[in-house]
């Protein structure tokens, strides 16, 4: 046959047909298959040397069998090598039956004047599988796109637009030949368009996502503000196929915030015009206090000289006790008054800024000693004041302000403690840093309102009659921290109060104590 002497003739030939990786058919004119190599018996199912001698019809399926034949036909009339099948889907059939996609290459020669076509057939079953998966997803995401509510492009590697969504369509009224390129920039406002383009070049160099606004024009003639997500997008093999960006109308929220960004604009406004209003009317409270303060001072001053007179005019042992207890009245008022005058302006001249500090030398056992004795005067009857002092005699302190602090937290625990109750007072100083203890048993701070006992005007709930202006503890409290200390306190209703203080570290012989 042809076939043995084409071997015998083309040992060479044989071994590279045998080898070859690609399935291999030689047919004759009638449309034999004279030869097949290992690699075509192993595709269609076939032991070797059983395809030979058959019709190359066999190998494919039934139903393509005879547009097959007038195809072979055809070719040995005019024979070339071409691939075969051009755009058409090609199909073979194994042995089994089974039928799977194929390509096809065709060529030519002659053997001892004899025409014969050789066939290179591969199976592309894994690519039509995987282009099936592709067109699905294609038609998958087009799908989706088509029928998002969100507005949807895609851009190709070369900046060049491709795709609009229908939802992007329906909104401008323009058709898809009319948006593709760079038409849909006629729909930008004019003064989004260079923003646009530039966002999106620096984002196509780099290959990074990026997100802008910008005013697209509606169908209806209205612009609107736009916000456009946008991403790169890569094949399965990771190549670079441009971007894919998303648009969402967020003009009504936009809208919204900026007329709540003014709301809260004119509402600070207002706010900081009652603020410099109420602080007006503050300064001018301050000052009338201030100025009253002042002016009350010299009255009082002298009804208590008048009241001291008196009590010398009507004095003697024929004095009526009458007149004396309501002296004592007089005194205890005009003291009382003079008392919340003082705190007045105290708190004034600490809100202006007036308070300096003036250090003393103190021998600190000595300066409590003679403020408790000067207190004794105050307590209620078998009230009792125990002092307990230890550390070093003598520190540097502005004592004008020690003493007022001193005072008030001390009249405060003989105000609200019963009689016969103790009133403790501990003070130690070490190295100059002293810290100072004051604790009553008294009728303690409601514990919910503790948070507020430093505010101005603040009196607890529970403090009944006790006559108080509330700036007494807001006083002492600016008054230790002017001295750089702090203040503490614990308190339990009706089990007393436990306020301690503590000053920070001062070395008085460097600031010339005794020079």
């Amino acid at each position: 046959m042809i076939g043995q002497r084409f071997l015998e003739s083309e040992a060479g030939f044989k071994v590279l047909f045998d080898c070859a990786t690609i399935s291999i058919l030689v047919v004759d004119e009638k449309g034999y298959i004279e030869l097949s190599n290992p690699c075509a018996e192993k595709l269609f199912g076939y032991f070797p040397d059983e395809l030979k001698g058959k019709p190359i019809e066999t190998l494919i399926p039934g139903n393509h069998r005879k547009k097959h034949f007038d195809h072979r036909e055809h070719y040995f009339k005019n024979p070339k090598s071409r691939s075969m099948g051009g755009e058409l889907e090609l199909f073979a059939q194994k042995k089994n039956g089974e039928i799977f996609p194929v390509e096809i290459s065709l060529g030519h020669y002659k053997v001892d004047s004899e025409k014969l076509a050789v066939a290179f057939v591969t199976d592309i079953t894994a690519q039509v599988r995987a282009q099936k998966m592709v067109d699905e997803r294609e038609a998958w995401f087009r799908s989706i796109a088509e029928n998002s509510p969100t507005m949807i492009w895609v851009a190709d590697e070369k900046k060049e637009y491709t795709y609009f969504n229908h939802t992007w369509l329906e909104f401008t009224g323009c058709d898809i030949n009319h948006e593709k390129g760079l038409g849909w920039l006629d729909n930008v406002y004019p003064e989004d368009r260079s923003v646009m383009l530039e966002a999106f070049d620096l984002a196509y160099e780099k290959r990074e996502p990026y997100i802008t606004e910008f005013r697209l024009k509606r169908g209806d003639g209205e612009y609107r503000w736009i916000q456009q997500i946008a991403k790169p997008a890569y094949s399965p093999e990771y190549e670079f196929t441009g971007y894919i960006g998303s648009c969402t109308d967020v003009n009504d929220q936009r809208t919204t915030q900026e007329e709540l960004e003014l709301k809260v604009h004119q509402r600070t406004q207002e706010l900081n015009d009652a603020l410099d209003r109420e602080k007006t009317v503050s300064e001018m409270k301050s000052r009338f206090v201030s100025m009253a303060s002042h002016e009350f001072r010299t009255p009082l001053s002298i009804i208590l000289s008048s009241v001291t007179l008196i009590d010398q005019y009507v004095g003697g042992v024929n004095k009526d006790e009458r007149i004396g207890k309501h002296l004592q009245r007089i005194r205890t008022s005009i003291n009382n008054l003079t008392e919340v005058l003082n705190d007045f302006l105290s708190i004034d001249k600490l809100e202006q800024g007036n308070v300096k500090l003036e250090f003393n030398a103190l021998n600190i056992s000595e300066f409590v000693q003679d403020l408790i004795a000067n207190m004794q005067v105050l307590k209620k009857g078998e009230q009792r004041i125990n002092l307990d002092v230890k550390g070093e005699d003598m520190v540097l302190l502005d004592a004008n302000k020690f003493r007022h602090v001193l005072e008030n937290l001390i009249s405060n625990a003989i105000k609200y403690s019963s009689d016969g109750t103790e009133i403790d007072l501990h003070i130690q100083n070490d190295n100059g840093a002293l810290e100072v203890m004051i604790q009553d048993h008294g009728i303690g701070i409601p514990e919910e309102e503790q948070v507020h006992l430093f505010n101005k005007f603040f009196r607890a709930t529970n403090t009944g009659s006790v006559q108080g202006t509330g700036l007494g503890l807001t006083i002492v409290k600016r008054y230790v921290e002017l001295m750089n200390g702090t203040i503490t306190f614990k308190s339990k209703s009706g089990k007393g109060t436990n306020f301690t203080i503590k000053l920070p570290n001062i070395d008085y012989e460097e600031n010339s104590i005794g020079h």
